[in-house]
């Protein structure tokens, strides 16, 4: 069991040391994975994503990632402010801001009430602005699985400054796999169909997520993202897959010592 183990850690390495290197510059931020659940108290961290290469073309590519956790016995909030930036040759070729808090009120049971606040930034993406503001509930099917239901309202600028507001349902799936000790794997689900239009206006994504806890502190995830939007903005297009490995640390111990 030992070696099938370390072989296992070993492949896992080298999986990430190939994709670092050619890891997104903005990868589609995973909500789910990073939730303390059951933890109480103030929780810190920083995820970072560094990668260059030299020669025929010049790249460089950064993503930083900040996380603010506040737990108590009846609720649960965090906050997430994310800047990712790629360039080839010294030119711009890909840049993001990205923003996210969430308040989820506990239940007596396993059936929970959370209301959220989204702003996001991509001109790359072809979309100037989007903000997203909605509420519903989680439910914990399993110890490790949750499902999540609601409504969301969604208001997107396209590069020539026109605004389209939508109303959407929203639903995720999210589950946690412990593949060894330390070693886990998180699919995510996301689905959002239009109101108005349920069978042709949605968007649709996948996070296959897998994490190396490497201490308490140190985190290392390697995320494959694929999202699908069926009316995307002006010039954009429908589908996006990307890449991306984060080094995170825990910073919460800093703060109380």
């Amino acid at each position: 069991m030992l070696n099938k183990i370390n072989k296992i850690k070993i492949i896992s390495v080298a999986i990430l040391s190939i994709l670092s290197v050619h890891s997104q510059a903005q990868a589609i931020v995973n909500i789910e994975d990073l939730r303390l659940e059951g933890e109480i108290g103030f929780f810190t961290n920083i995820a970072v994503s560094l990668g260059a290469a030299r020669g025929n073309r010049d790249r460089d590519n950064y993503s930083l990632q900040l996380r603010f956790d506040n737990n108590s016995e009846d609720f649960e909030s965090f906050a997430i402010f994310q800047q990712s930036e790629r360039k080839s040759n010294e030119v711009t070729t890909d840049e993001s801001t990205f923003m996210h808090g969430r308040y989820i009120l506990l239940g007596q049971e396993r059936l929970h009430w959370e209301i959220f606040a989204q702003y996001s930034e991509n001109p790359f993406e072809n979309y100037k602005k989007r903000s997203v503001f909605g509420t519903g509930i989680r439910y914990e099917i399993t110890n490790t699985m949750r499902l999540g239901s609601g409504f969301l309202n969604e208001d997107e600028t396209d590069l020539s400054g026109k605004s389209n507001k939508t109303d959407r349902l929203g639903f995720y799936l999210h589950n946690a796999y412990e593949i060894v000790e330390n070693i886990s794997f998180n699919p995510t689900i996301y689905f959002q169909p239009s109101l108005n239009d349920f069978e042709n206006d949605y968007k649709t994504s996948m996070i296959l997520a897998i994490d190396f806890k490497v201490n308490e502190n140190f985190k290392i995830m390697l995320q494959y993202s694929s999202a699908y939007d069926s009316d995307p903005p002006m010039l954009a297009e429908k589908s996006d897959e990307s890449i991306s490995t984060m080094f995170s640390y825990d910073m919460s111990q800093i703060w109380m010592d």
